[in-house]
């Protein structure tokens, strides 16, 4: 839609023009809508599983302390 909306800039017929940019941005924004819903559910999803797996076997702090304890740090 973008580039129908760029090729039609070349229109003489200013009716003609505003429909096709119109449109372009109808499209646009819905996709992008789509697209951050999307992302947002998708960045979700791996922040519920990186936390799930930060937890399983003791969490940083858990194991900052064992390296403490230990004289590493």
């Amino acid at each position: 839609m973008a580039m129908l909306a760029t090729m039609m800039v070349a229109e003489p017929d200013a009716s003609e023009r505003r429909k096709a940019i119109s449109a372009a941005k109808v499209q646009v924004g819905r996709s992008g809508r789509i697209v951050g819903h999307g992302a947002i559910q998708l960045l979700g999803h791996y922040f519920k599983r990186v936390t799930a797996i930060d937890t399983a076997f003791g969490d940083a702090d858990y194991h900052l302390g064992l390296l403490a304890k230990t004289g590493l740090l």
